[in-house]
């Protein structure tokens, strides 16, 4: 029998991660697997941007906030004059349908407005439900049945939320998905399948659980490493290379997640990667702890390029903070005050213009260091990125306006050739409704006969020059 002849599938059912470097083989391909998949990927970060210093000219020169995706430039569709439809746009401060942060939330991958209701209460203390219908990501999940582990992924980085607008994937109306924050937890569910504990419990049951994690934790790696050494002589120079990337990354997470910083940089808890797991304590990221926000959402970045990698999923929503976010970010060259109080301060300069522009220059870089996770994976006749198509997005427009008429959407990835990538689509004489971007998604991802989603209030169709 030929050593690598197995369904991808079969490979990973159970969490078998040692199997998980088999997709990455030229050799031999995996059995049923004639091309490789196209995946989704929603990227959201918050609190909206400044359009003179986000929106490339045609030449895609990137001013300030988007300078950090120079690398990628070429890879990528800026979507310039995409509004929320008018069923979004409506309910302004002081409605009953949810700030507009929290509409351009819920309604950003479904296209529908949010329930009225006084469950949740959003900046200018307007008030809301849901949302309001199905997101497109999960509707792309009952459409096309992706053969993988997880038909969808949601992650989040110190998401922290639990009100509407903290979510962005529903199942349905009222019916919200909420992310996994936690790095230990998206492991436990992508790689061992473990139940874990309650993190910093005393509880006994609880810390035997969490024992039992960490040592399956490290058998999973153990595993994974020894099936790698296995397969390394096996294979030629070429696939050897792509192995030993493959080690080096999973050994890098390894390290972080037995050996998670601390604020003041000190490591706690763990032995070192090389060492054997002796029912070490549990390392706990203190998702509470801004200052860590950095390294938390490395981690996870990580964890999502590697499940994409391993066909763990191929639909995957990845939300850093909330809507109304009012993180903290001294870490970031000490800038004092909350990101959501900096995000609407009308100075044309200073302190807090300043900061936001560094804030929102930062969230460039970390969506721009997942596409480099993403790119340096080869696959097939391209790298993963070239097979995905990856939507960044924040909930509004212009900060200080709490703006829904011109959304900062990027797509990165050419969808398998799919998309021509490296262009500003320019929509601002003529808007163009986020509708119409959810139809095109769609349409990218498989189901092409679909022509509307959302609320009728949108425009049908896809968007016109992008397919």
């Amino acid at each position: 029998m030929n050593p690598l002849r197995f369904t991808r599938r079969n490979l990973l059912r159970g969490g078998l991660a040692a199997t998980a470097a088999y997709p990455l083989l030229e050799a031999d391909k995996v059995k049923g697997q004639t091309a490789s998949p196209t995946r989704l990927i929603v990227v959201t970060t918050p609190n909206g941007t400044r359009n003179a210093l986000y929106w490339p000219d045609a030449s895609l020169n990137l001013p300030m906030i988007t300078a950090p995706l120079e690398p990628y430039k070429q890879k990528l569709n800026f979507l310039k004059g995409v509004r929320l439809n008018d069923q979004l746009q409506n309910g302004s401060l002081g409605g009953m349908l949810g700030s507009e942060h929290a509409r351009g939330t819920g309604g950003m991958l479904t296209g529908r407005p949010l329930n009225a209701g006084t469950e949740f209460v959003s900046f200018g203390n307007t008030t809301s439900g849901w949302g309001s219908g199905e997101s497109i990501d999960q509707y792309l999940v009952d459409r096309l049945a992706p053969p993988t582990t997880f038909t969808s992924f949601q992650m989040g980085v110190h998401v922290r939320d639990t009100q509407v607008r903290a979510r962005i994937a529903y199942r349905g109306d009222s019916e919200p998905i909420p992310p996994r924050e936690d790095p230990n937890d998206v492991f436990s569910a992508l790689f061992s399948g473990a139940t874990t504990g309650t993190p910093g419990s005393s509880d006994p049951a609880s810390q035997a659980a969490l024992t039992r994690l960490w040592a399956q934790r490290q058998s999973v790696f153990d595993l994974t490493n020894a099936e790698t050494n296995r397969l390394m002589g096996i294979v030629g120079a070429a696939d050897q290379q792509k192995l030993q990337a493959f080690q080096d990354s999973m050994r890098d997470v390894e390290t972080r997640l037995v050996q998670m910083p601390s604020m003041d940089g000190s490591t706690t808890g763990g032995p070192t990667p090389n060492t054997t797991c002796m029912a070490p304590s549990f390392v706990d990221p203190d998702l509470t702890v801004d200052n860590l926000y950095a390294q938390a959402g490395q981690i996870q970045m990580d964890l999502a390029a590697a499940a994409l990698q391993c066909d763990q999923t191929r639909i995957l929503t990845f939300q850093w903070s909330y809507s109304e976010s009012e993180h903290l970010f001294q870490f970031l060259n000490n800038i004092q005050g909350n990101h959501h109080a900096i995000s609407h301060d009308f100075s044309s300069s200073g302190v807090n213009y300043d900061a936001y522009n560094a804030i929102q220059t930062w969230y460039a870089s970390q969506f721009a260091y997942f596409l480099g996770k993403l790119d340096a994976i080869d696959e097939g006749d391209g790298t993963l990125l070239d097979h995905s198509l990856v939507l960044w997005a924040t909930e509004i427009g212009e900060s200080t306006q709490h703006d829904l008429t011109m959304m900062p959407y990027i797509l990165a990835g050419s969808a398998g050739g799919k998309l021509q990538t490296g262009r500003l689509i320019d929509f601002s004489d003529n808007r163009q409704d986020n509708n119409q971007m959810l139809v095109s998604i769609a349409n990218i991802m498989g189901a092409e006969d679909l022509t509307s989603f959302g609320d009728p209030s949108g425009k049908t169709g896809p968007l016109p020059e992008l397919m």
